[in-house]
């Protein structure tokens, strides 16, 4: 069967394009541990890499017995975006890819906007990317692996779903991707995605160029 030509790609944003996860990691086992809720940093990456915040804040209160304050989450932020912005730097091979990639493209997270473009400022994206297609969960209120944003930024592009290309580095990402009914690239740089049948996987960023044009 003949493959549908792609006519944009969707990149996740956090592992994908920013290599923002370790230091969003360790602000937010500081920020927990502050208020008596332990979490070890490889933890942080193995049990709760791409899911959403407010379930994993829900989940760790129910097993520790420990009820974070309403205003965790601004605590939290605060000293992430702080902590971001002066260390983040893009993933290898993000500027070229998106530098030489002739088709539309967008970042669809599961962070705030704000978030999104601070990272892509901060790591020298900004300048590959229309900000006016930064598409976050948060725009529909459901998160990954619901493929509610990426369904989102299709249409708000104009976009069939089947005509793009979603590149993800979390199970709940490819998942998202492939119930959107997109092609779904893994890039598996920690190496510990499984395998899907109907998923390709990307050992380095820049192996996306020659896949799909």
């Amino acid at each position: 069967m003949e493959r549908t030509s792609i006519e944009a790609v969707l990149f996740d944003n956090d592992g994908t394009l920013v290599d923002s996860e370790a230091i969003s990691n360790e602000v937010m086992v500081a920020t927990l541990g502050r208020h008596g809720i332990e979490l070890g940093l490889e933890e942080a990456v193995t049990r709760w890499s791409g899911v959403d915040l407010h379930l994993m804040l829900r989940i760790l209160q129910e097993e520790s017995g420990v009820t974070l304050p309403e205003d965790f989450l601004d605590e939290f932020r605060a000293g992430q975006l702080a902590e971001l912005e002066a260390r983040v730097e893009a993933v290898p091979g993000a500027a070229e890819v998106l530098r030489r990639l002739s088709l539309p493209r967008a970042v669809v997270s599961n962070a705030p906007v704000t978030k999104i473009a601070l990272c892509l400022r901060a790591a020298g994206l900004m300048e590959f990317i229309d900000e006016r297609h930064l598409y976050s969960a948060y725009d529909v209120g459901k998160w990954k692996p619901d493929p509610a944003s990426y369904l989102h930024a299709a249409r708000a592009m104009g976009i069939a779903p089947e005509r793009c290309a979603v590149v993800e580095d979390s199970v709940s990402g490819v998942e998202a991707g492939r119930a959107a009914g997109m092609r779904t690239f893994a890039f598996d740089h920690r190496g510990d995605l499984p395998d899907w049948p109907d998923v390709e996987r990307l050992e380095a960023l820049t192996d996306l160029l020659a896949r799909i044009d």
